[in-house]
């Protein structure tokens, strides 16, 4: 259950689509978990290398500057 739920979580996010748009589970793990990339270290700052012409590098880094703005809550 707390995979699907996250699966959900990771459709909504960053997302502009409405919430009603139905989303597999495969093709959120084909387009934003699969990732064809390399966690490099630069200078002591992790960075993630991906293609240059991967079809869904728009979404994912959107979806990636929601999470970076969220707020952590206390406690």
């Amino acid at each position: 259950m707390l995979a699907h739920n996250l699966t959900r979580w990771a459709v909504t996010i960053g997302e502009p689509a409405p919430v009603e748009h139905r989303t597999v589970a495969r093709t959120v793990r084909f387009q934003l978990i699969n990732i064809p990339a390399r966690l490099v270290n630069r200078a002591g700052k992790p960075t993630l290398r991906a293609p240059l012409e991967w079809p869904w590098q728009e979404t994912f880094y959107r979806r990636l500057d929601t999470l970076r703005a969220l707020l952590p809550q206390p406690g």
